[in-house]
């Protein structure tokens, strides 16, 4: 009868290292018996541990605390971690926000595209002057969020806001403008991430989110993550009629007519009656199909956001009430939180764990937390 293996001891010791720093991630400057006692090691293998990953600028050791009568205790906190940017790129702004590595976001403003039709080089020009003066020199990852659909490997093949970069791969199209390595992202995708996070979704588990732009586009959140799909494309409905494009909005003059639709977007964000009437009929006559979609997934919630999120609150009553006569257990119906820079937020959010994956996730003993240790 064979016996099982016992565990390689260099295994163990990369097991433990990570087991560590996924202990200390949030939980500030604390002792040696609480960070045992929290993955399961004895005081003297923490102990042990906590100094390697010292010397590696994992951990900061800080000044010993005399925790009464005895000896003192030993006092560990995470090192500082390296920043992380987020970007929403549209068609006719950018707009920047990042987390310097302390966990406070520091909203860096938009930046409007053009004058004239938006572009490539437009793009990259309002980019550069919203990052212009950022110090920026240690952060180590960007989310960058576009409007449109990406492919798996992320390039753009349709969007109605960014049409000069259809067949581009946005990261290559922008990435010498941005710090690190980038994280290309659905636009609706991080404004969900950002309303679970710190928003209206928090603390949700299933959620689905309505983005109302000039794109209307659903994405879900499933057991408390983003579901993305076979394909990355789970809630992209562009080609289909269950949430028609924003021409469907009855205040647009010209069908599919991207400026009038980005004109009418905007009267309707600024108050304009006639426009903010157009979009409250638009989101009570898809009712049904949001219904439909909630019947699909039974989200706990649904969330309408994007632009005009605000502008439909008026209604909420009544969409409510038309969403629950459709379902036998319908979800509750909720107005994003967030303002405009949710979607930001949410890149940021989203790099910052991708960061924290890549810088985890690499074979063998947890290298020295600096930037050339970040893969991919």
């Amino acid at each position: 009868m064979r016996t099982a293996a016992s565990a390689d001891p260099s295994s163990v010791r990369q097991w433990n290292e990570r087991a560590v720093v996924t202990a200390l991630r949030g939980a500030g400057t604390v002792r040696v018996s609480e960070v045992a006692a929290q993955v399961g090691l004895s005081s003297a293998s923490t102990r042990e541990v906590l100094r390697g990953l010292v010397a590696k600028h994992w951990v900061v050791a800080e000044a010993q605390s005399s925790g009464g009568v005895g000896r003192p205790a030993s006092m560990y906190r995470l090192a500082e971690p390296p920043g992380v940017l987020g970007l929403d790129v549209g068609g006719h702004r950018v707009r920047g926000v990042v987390d310097a590595g302390s966990g406070a976001l520091q909203t860096l403003g938009e930046v409007r595209i053009g004058p004239g039709r938006p572009g490539v080089e437009a793009t990259r020009a309002a980019l550069a002057e919203l990052l212009a003066g950022a110090d920026l020199s240690r952060t180590w990852m960007t989310g960058l969020a576009v409007s449109g659909v990406l492919d798996e490997a992320e390039h753009l093949t349709r969007s109605m806001a960014m049409t000069d970069f259809v067949g581009l791969r946005p990261a290559d199209a922008l990435g010498d403008l941005l710090p690190g390595a980038v994280l290309t992202l659905h636009d609706a995708k991080a404004a969900l991430w950002a309303e679970r996070v710190e928003g209206a979704a928090a603390g949700r588990r299933d959620v689905l989110y309505v983005h109302l732009g000039r794109r209307p586009a659903l994405s879900l959140l499933l057991a408390g993550e983003l579901y993305r799909g076979a394909h990355g494309l789970a809630g992209e409905l562009s080609l289909n009629e269950l949430l028609p494009a924003s021409g469907g909005y009855d205040w647009v003059e010209a069908q599919g007519d991207a400026d009038a639709q980005g004109r009418a977007l905007e009267l309707a964000v600024a108050g304009d009656p006639v426009a903010v009437a157009g979009a409250q009929r638009f989101v009570l006559d898809v009712v049904p199909q949001v219904a439909f979609a909630a019947g699909l997934v039974d989200p706990e919630l649904v969330v309408l956001g994007g632009p005009l999120g605000p502008v439909v609150a008026p209604v909420l009553d009544r969409m409510r009430a038309e969403v629950g006569r459709r379902l036998d257990t319908p979800p509750d119906v909720a107005v994003a939180a967030l303002d405009e820079y949710a979607t930001a937020r949410g890149a940021v959010h989203l790099a910052r764990e991708r960061l924290w994956t890549q810088l985890l996730d690499t074979p063998g003993p947890l290298p020295r937390l600096e930037r050339a240790s970040l893969v991919g």
